[in-house]
């Protein structure tokens, strides 16, 4: 009995030490949540708010998707906002939902409007690496064309190497306005939404430190939280 109270109190006095040193907090490399070529984008500029509420220092980054869910598996990194998925929770806590990713395919808007049926065999650009619209591709038959980012696939739309374009908001409507003249008339095709979750990992000892969670929670699901991420929405699409 003795040892375990012993253990208890020894953890109690190291929870203030944990994050004695900067938490790493790393960002998907993909517009608009994460530049690895500047550091900025939507995801540090919200994990930073977060942070600053919380009384936490990050150490920020970027990161491919797929080797940012190993370091958080890892727990090299500590701190997340990725979409959300019941497969994370076996290495992440869910924090919160801040926002969501809003996919549909992009369209010229001719004499009437598209259908998913209409675009079988016909060319839609599909972001290199992505495979949320898989199910869709293979469901209308269209012929996937794979391509780096969304600026690069709504430039082929635009001067007709491609009939549609797979559109991530947020991120794709600044891409849209930045390369449109006036007479450019655009529609959109509907797929689907997934939310965006904050998570820590299970490996990290953040994780265990139940009063900065509260704190990243509270601060992440507080009205001025949502005014935040409303801010960082209306800035990045």
């Amino acid at each position: 009995m003795k040892a375990k109270l012993w253990s208890g109190l020894a953890l109690l006095l190291c929870l203030p030490l944990l994050h004695a040193e900067p938490i790493p907090a790393y960002s998907q490399a993909i517009e608009p949540w994460g530049d690895p070529a500047s550091g900025d984008g939507l995801t540090p500029r919200f994990l930073s708010w977060l942070a600053e509420q919380s009384g936490l220092r990050l150490k920020q980054g970027t990161r491919p998707l797929p080797r940012l869910v190993e370091d958080m598996k890892a727990g090299r990194d500590a701190l997340a906002l990725i979409t959300a998925s019941p497969e994370r929770d076996a290495f992440g806590l869910e924090l919160c939902r801040p926002a969501d990713i809003r996919l549909s395919v992009v369209y010229r808007l001719g004499a009437r409007e598209l259908r998913a049926a209409d675009l079988k065999l016909r060319p839609v650009g599909i972001l290199r690496g992505t495979h949320t619209l898989d199910a869709f591709i293979a469901q209308n038959g269209a012929e996937p064309v794979l391509v780096s980012d969304m600026r690069q696939g709504l430039g082929m739309l635009r001067i007709a190497r491609l009939d549609a374009m797979m559109c991530v908001r947020p991120g794709c409507g600044r891409v849209l306005r930045e390369i449109s003249a006036p007479a450019d008339r655009w529609a959109e095709l509907a797929i689907s939404r997934e939310p965006m979750a904050v998570y820590v990992s299970r490996g990290h000892p953040l994780s265990k430190d139940p009063a900065a969670l509260a704190r990243l929670k509270a601060a992440c699901v507080s009205p001025e939280g949502r005014a935040k991420m409303a801010e960082l929405l209306a800035r990045f699409d």
